[in-house]
């Protein structure tokens, strides 16, 4: 080994030593903002509604389309930057660009200043998620990825449920349009870690054959895809999930207008449920998620299927039931679990799958699967469809529309159950391959 190999190589380990463990803590934090930031607006639902004349279906375009769209184009953009460039710096300048129109939000006057608002904070988050989880599969080996990715995405219960906090509690002192200020400023403070951060070296965890090198064009990333059919399941499974959780920017509208609650109240409490079952699933997912899959090929995705199998009933079951019931409770909390078990296993799963190379582009179109098909289109079809209701005079038509969206997350179960099965035969292959090439060869006699 030469010398300035050894020094590199020396220089790389130092680097993953001493900081993956801040790193990863620095990025949990800035996607805790993240979610603050995108979920302040369902948290305001009712105000906002009320302050700008908004009708479902606008406020459906906002949570969902409007934001998700442009989140997700531009998430494969940022994914080929990161898959090449200095990924704190990109982080950086993705902070700066939510941040700045996170505080604009807040001096929005109608639908349109918001509209170009929410486009502009979904082009600049677009940046954390494939950066992130790129940057940490090169800190970290394969078999603690389940835990890491659900570390980081301890952000989305902390930070979503953080949002309705924010809406209960400061709503009432400092009013939505002051709180969309304060975070927006807050984001700015935290750019500068970031420019004197480090990056990592790339696929420092993982064995990079020979026969990769060069093989980081969108021709291989499409044939890589076609390849290894596992990743396309776990996608469609991830579709089928975000649905419901983009309905879900209707659950505060929901429990104010046909549940009989108080915003403020409500939103504090829902807030303070999302957080606890939030961190409950996510950490249960990447934990549970890397046992199971220590002992099963195709483990982490399986897990998933299983758990949506069982608690089905109770996350369906709760919107027909009176508040008063402890089901309804009981249901609701169900319902976070389940859309925070996910992230652990189905992140970890698409980076154990991806060529390390294409890591951030693959994350970045498992986001577009998540969010422009899954959640867009469950938060505008939730919209759509309870104005739809209404005219038709049909009493509680977001319990109705929300019920329908919860439905069709049951589909999730056949594509994580075929992802799984799907892992462990190409698992088995290789085994096999492997064998058959350290055989000896025998000359004809």
């Amino acid at each position: 080994m030469s010398s300035s190999s050894s020094k590199s190589r020396i220089s790389n380990d130092l680097y993953a030593n001493k900081s993956p463990g801040l790193i990863l803590g620095f990025l949990m934090l800035l996607n805790i903002i993240n979610m603050v930031d995108r979920n302040l607006l369902a948290g305001f639902g009712p105000q906002v509604v009320s302050d700008l004349n908004l009708s479902d279906s606008e406020f459906g375009l906002l949570t969902g389309a409007i934001f998700v769209f442009f989140y997700s184009i531009m998430g494969l953009v940022m994914g080929f930057l990161a898959d090449r460039y200095h990924r704190p710096r990109i982080i950086a300048v993705g902070l700066v660009v939510w941040s700045v129109l996170t505080a604009y939000s807040g001096i929005a006057k109608n639908f349109l200043q918001l509209a170009i608002a929410r486009l502009f904070i979904g082009v600049g988050e677009s940046c954390l998620a494939p950066t992130s989880m790129s940057l940490l599969s090169d800190l970290y080996p394969s078999r603690k990825r389940g835990l890491v990715s659900a570390i980081y995405y301890l952000g989305l219960p902390l930070g979503a449920g953080g949002s309705f906090v924010v809406a209960g509690v400061l709503g009432p002192k400092i009013g939505w349009r002051n709180s969309f200020l304060i975070m927006g400023a807050l984001g700015l403070v935290l750019t500068l870690p970031l420019l004197l951060m480090k990056d990592a070296p790339r696929g420092r965890e993982d064995f990079i054959e020979k026969s990769d090198s060069g093989k980081e064009g969108w021709r291989h990333f499409w044939e890589t895809l076609k390849q290894r059919p596992a990743l396309m399941f776990t996608m469609m499974g991830a579709i089928f999930l975000h649905i419901p959780i983009g309905a879900a920017n209707f659950t505060q509208i929901w429990l104010v207008r046909e549940r009989g609650f108080g915003a403020s109240d409500i939103a504090t409490l829902y807030g303070i449920f999302f957080i606890v079952f939030g961190v409950l699933g996510t950490l249960l997912g990447g934990i549970l998620g890397d046992w199971y899959n220590a002992r099963h090929k195709g483990g982490r995705v399986r897990l998933l299927a299983i758990m949506m199998l069982v608690l089905a009933p109770l996350l369906l079951g709760y919107r027909l039931v009176d508040p008063s019931s402890p089901f309804f409770y009981i249901g609701m909390c169900t319902g976070l679990f389940l859309m925070s078990v996910f992230y652990g296993p189905a992140f970890s799963t698409i980076q154990d799958l991806s060529p390390v190379r294409m890591r951030a582009r693959m994350t970045a179109l498992l986001l577009i699967a998540c969010n422009l098909i899954g959640l867009g289109l469950g938060s505008v079809i939730t919209g759509v469809v309870s104005d739809l209701l209404q005219d038709a005079a049909v009493e509680n038509s977001l319990t109705f529309s929300l019920l329908a969206a919860d439905l069709m997350s049951l589909l999730t179960i056949p594509c994580f159950f075929l992802a799984s099965l799907q892992i462990a035969r190409s698992q088995v292959g290789e085994v096999l391959g492997n064998q058959i090439d350290q055989l000896p060869s025998r000359g004809l006699s």
